[in-house]
This record gives structure tokens, C-alpha cells and sequence, in this order.
């Protein structure tokens, strides 16, 4: 979305919120704490020494408050000063969560940190001016980035965010599954061995089918075949320039293709949208026997409150698009958290998102950080025990396939990757739904985000 575009949609939102505040007998105004007057304070409170309190909102399912908690409490003994009350979001999805920040910043609420989930909703809340640049604070601070971080969130060399919790992709096996079909844990293969694992694996009929492999509906699984490339892996690259005709491309729709009208070894993908189905109760109910996920399922493999595990789950590299490929490239990410431009207290902010991002995250024992001085070994120790069966989680093919594995060479993506994204995913849509081939998806595809860029420019 272009930045004159988002503006109007802000303005319409508060429109829209400011008639609802009228209409309910309010005049719409600001409480005192919510005012977007006044300037970011210094050192550890306010001027006058009394405490500052700031708010984070964040993904209330994978930051709950008793994750937090020691977090929040560790900072705060630390920074008497500072007070930090977390907001956690809890809207359907992560895309309606930033929608949500969005309608909070259109209504005035008090905004201080945030957190992002991806790198687009990154980007474009950089470019719309949602986000503080982070420069002057970093250079107050004396910070070397790249000596303390593993992902870079520079756009045009200006720094908006910095990254959280860390995770690279690779792919999660039911070891029983395995066995059953007389294959070996993968360590270097194709997407079309994978497909063949899938084929497999897959068993039954009707309802009750078991499907070798499962792809959610989230943009990672339209671009298998080019996420796992060296360099040059998303749609349209940083300077704008459109990359549908990378080979990686064709191939991500003939993976799914393969998977969904021909081998059937996938849940199918009008079950997934109608029902609303995810990854978690299909994968530990055993009605999937492997995916492509993120290094977040390392604390999950061995069962959770929610989801108990009862197979030994084994782990494997992304595969390549050929065996001439090089080995063991995949997706390495973060989310991002930022200091809001309208807080009144953004050295405040900023101080805690340092330590979040650093000493902080590793405390939740939930995930692996983007923070260099990480002990990492440690830190899968820590999360594989914090399961509720480490038995069940294969630390042997774990280590193997993160030391296998090399991050792919990503920019930050355009502040409209969203509408790319969007461009993009319809015309798979319409191929996973039989209603058009690879050849026509990609063609009409190409079409349309050459329309997108072209409006963006």
C-alpha cells in the first residue's frame, strides 16, 4: 500500500472510530495519557522523577503475560523508573492483530513499543511513519548493530525496529510415520523427493485420511521454490524490480500442484480455508505427517498444554529445488519490535526493547532470540526440555539440520509487499482450486504485480 493510500485509510478509520465516540455520548477526546502531545522524556523516568510507564502491545498467543512476566520484572528492578504494561493482542490472526495496531494509532490510544510479526508489516509501517527511526538512539547509546544482532532490519540504511525472536524453516517429520513407510530422516533432498515422502506417507480414505503432508495458507507456502534460493527470494525485489520469472517461482506452484491434483498426498486446500483448519492439531493428531515450519515447533515438538505428543518428531533441511542446487539454504526471519512515533516517552521504549531483544528474550524459555551473544546450544537445551516430553523431540536431526543449514541473502521487503503478496496468492488460489494451470497462474500472475509495482513507483 502506497503511503498516500494508507493515510486515507487512516483518516477514515478515525473518522469512523471519532463518529462511534459521538454517537455514544463521548466528544471523542484523548484522555490525558492517551494525548499525542508532548516530547519522548529522558534517562530512566521522567523529568520531575516520578516513574513513566510504558506500553507494549503484542501477540497475546505467543507472548502470554506469564511469559513476559520476568521480562517486564527483571527490567523494571533494573529501571526503577520505567514502568511496562504489556497489551497483549488477541484478534484471529497476526495480520488482524497489525490491523489493529493500526485502528489504535488512528484513535489516539497510547502507543510506546509494538511488535510486528513479519518483515512486510515491518516495512510498511516504516514507510507510513508509524514507526520511530531508531539512529539517533543508537548512536546515543554507542550501539554496533551488527555486533549484536543476527538479522538486519536496515531499510535504505535507516533503522526502524529491531528483530526478536529468531527462526529459521525447516521441515518437522512424524518419526512413526516414517518408519511405518520404511524411509529414512531426510538430511539433503529435493522438493521432489519430498513429494515422493509425502505420496508415501499418506493413507486411507475418506475422513479419516492421513495426509503425508500439510501447507497452511500463509505466503511462505506460495513460495517453497524461492525462499530457499541463495539470493534474490521474494517476488519483487528491493529496488522494485519484478521477479516472477525467477525459476523458483514455477517451481513453488508445481510443488503444490503436484501435492494437491495429481499425488492428493496434502490436506486439500478448500478443506483448509472453509474449515479454517491450522497446523498444530492436524500435525499432533497424526493427520499430517510432515511441514515446512519455523524453528518456533522446536519448544512444541514435545507437546504443549494444548497439543500433547504422542510420536517422536524428526527434523530435516528445507529441501533444494534440484540436487545441483546448493545445499541447506532456507528462510531465516524475525519478528520486529519498534518505538511508536507518537509515544511520549521513546528512550524509555527504546531502553526496553534493547533489553527485550537481548537479555530478554532468552528468559521466556520459548524461543530462540536474533540476539548474537546468545548461548544457542544452551538455548535449544532449554526449549527442548521446557516441552512437555523432551523424550519425543530428536535432538540429534535437530542440530544436524540447524548446522546444516545458511541463511538466504533478503532485504527487507517493499512497503507494499502486501499487495504483491495479495496479487500473487489469488492466482494460486485459483490454481490449488482447479480452476486454472501453473502456465496461466504464472502468466496472470506476472500481470498483476507488474500492476502493483507500477502503481507504487
Amino acid at each position: 500500500m502506497s503511503k498516500k493510500r494508507w493515510i486515507s485509510t487512516v483518516c477514515l478509520i478515525m473518522a469512523i472510530v471519532m463518529l462511534a465516540a459521538c454517537s455514544s455520548g463521548g466528544g471523542g477526546t484523548p484522555s490525558p495519557s492517551e494525548s499525542p502531545k508532548g516530547q519522548a522524556s529522558t534517562g530512566n523516568g521522567s523529568s520531575d522523577g516520578k516513574q513513566v510507564k510504558i506500553k507494549f502491545h503484542a501477540d497475546g498467543i505467543s507472548f502470554k503475560q506469564e511469559d513476559l512476566a520476568p521480562i517486564i520484572d527483571k527490567f523494571q528492578e533494573l529501571n526503577p523508573g520505567i514502568l511496562v504494561e504489556f497489551v497483549p493482542l488477541n484478534e484471529a490472526s497476526a495480520a488482524d492483530n497489525v490491523k489493529k495496531i493500526d485502528l489504535l494509532a488512528a484513535s489516539n490510544e497510547q502507543l510506546d513499543a509494538i511488535l510486528l510479526p513479519d518483515a512486510r508489516s515491518y516495512s510498511q509501517r516504516a514507510a507510513n511513519g508509524l514507526l520511530e527511526p531508531l539512529d539517533e538512539l543508537m548512536k546515543a547509546e554507542g550501539l554496533v548493530y551488527n555486533d549484536e544482532y543476527k538479522i538486519d532490519t536496515a531499510i535504505e540504511g535507516k533503522y526502524y525496529g529491531l528483530p526478536g525472536s529468531f527462526s529459521q524453516w525447516f521441515v518437522i517429520l512424524n518419526k512413526e510415520h516414517l518408519d511405518e513407510a520404511k524411509l529414512e530422516v531426510p538430511k539433503d533432498w529435493t522438493w521432489d523427493e519430498y513429494l515422493a515422502y509425502a505420496k508415501a506417507m499418506t493413507k486411507g480414505d475418506g475422513p479419516n485420511k492421513r495426509y503425508g503432508t500439510y501447507f497452511h495458507t500463509w505466503i511462505d507456502y506460495f513460495v517453497l521454490g524461492l525462499w530457499n534460493q541463495p539470493t534474490q527470494g521474494d517476488l519483487v525485489l528491493a529496488d522494485h524490480t519484478v521477479n516472477v520469472d525467477h525459476p523458483g517461482v514455477k517451481k513453488s506452484l508445481e510443488i503444490r500442484y503436484q501435492a494437491e491434483h495429481v499425488d492428493k498426498s496434502v490436506t486439500p486446500y478448500p478443506e483448509i480455508i472453509s474449515q479454517k483448519l491450522s497446523y498444530r492439531p492436524l500435525y499432533f493428531n497424526g493427520q499430517a505427517s510432515m511441514l515446512p515450519i519455523g524453528s518456533w515447533m522446536i519448544g512444541e515438538a514435545g507437546g504443549t498444554n494444548e497439543f500433547t505428543a504422542n510420536f517422536e518428531t524428526v527434523f530435516a533441511p528445507m529441501p533444494k529445488n534440484s540436487k545441483e542446487d546448493p545445499d541447506g539454504y532456507t528462510a531465516m526471519s524475525s519478528n520486529f519490535v519498534g518505538v511508536v512515533s507518537t509515544s511520549k516517552h521513546k528512550e524509555e521504549t527504546y531502553k526496553f526493547l534493547r533489553f527485550f531483544t537481548t537479555e530478554g528474550l532468552p528468559m521466556m524459555k520459548k524461543y530462540l532470540s536474533s540476539w548474537k551473544k546468545e548461548d544457542t546450544a544452551a538455548a535449544i537445551d532449554v526449549l527442548i526440555q521446557a516441552s512437555k516430553d523432551p523424550s519425543k523431540v530428536d535432538k540429534e536431526s535437530l542440530l544436524y539440520t540447524l548446522n546444516a543449514s545458511k541463511a538466504t541473502t533478503r532485504d527487507i521487503p517493499v512497503a507494499y509487499t502486501e499487495e504483491i503478496n495479495k496479487a500473487y496468492m489469488e492466482q494460486f488460489e485459483l490454481m490449488l482450486l482447479g480452476e486454472q494451470n501453473v502456465e496461466e497462474s504464472l502468466a496472470k500472475a506476472k500481470e498483476q504485480i507488474e500492476k502493483v509495482v507500477a502503481n507504487n513507483k
